[in-house]
Parts: structure tokens; sequence; C-alpha cells
């Protein structure tokens, strides 16, 4: 069985978003700029916090990653973390 999920880093114009997801590949089905990419997008990256640098925004992924895998019900991040590059703004 497949965990099909993944701590995802993306840069937005007002700084770096991180999140835990599974079906990453979904803000990607629509084109840029849509509305509905754009609801997408804030489906999976507003409640995250902001962060003005990669590395911090990697800080934060490290830090979930490790709550996950001391998770004694499901310690899976199957595709690790990964930096998916920048997209437009959801707002």
């Amino acid at each position: 069985m497949s965990a099909d999920n993944g701590i995802y880093i993306v840069q937005f114009p007002d700084g770096y978003r991180v999140t835990h997801a599974q079906a990453i590949e979904n803000i990607d089905y629509y084109n840029p700029g849509t509305k509905e990419r754009k609801e997408i997008l804030k489906d999976y990256f507003s409640e995250s916090p902001l962060f003005k640098t990669t590395e911090k925004a990697f800080e934060y992924a490290k830090e979930i990653n490790e709550e996950i895998l001391k998770d004694d019900f499901c310690p899976i991040v199957e595709y690790g973390i990964c930096y998916l590059g920048e997209y437009e703004s959801f707002d």
C-alpha cells in the first residue's frame, strides 16, 4: 500500500510555505493563474506559516518530518521533503 505523501515546499511571491500532503500533483492540474488552481493552492498551503528564506522553510519541513516519523500509527513520509519551485499567489 502506498502512503503517497510528502512534505512539500513552494515559493510564493510573498515567501515560502510548507505542507504535509497527499496527491500533491493536484496543484498542477489546472493552468497557472486560473481560479481553480488558486483554490487548489489555497487548499494545500493556506494554513502553512510563511517563511522568508528556504533555510527556514527546510528547517520547518524537517520538524514536520521528525514528528511524523515519531508517530506510532503511521510513521511514513513516502516522498520525503521536496522543493516544488515557484507558484503564483493563491490570494
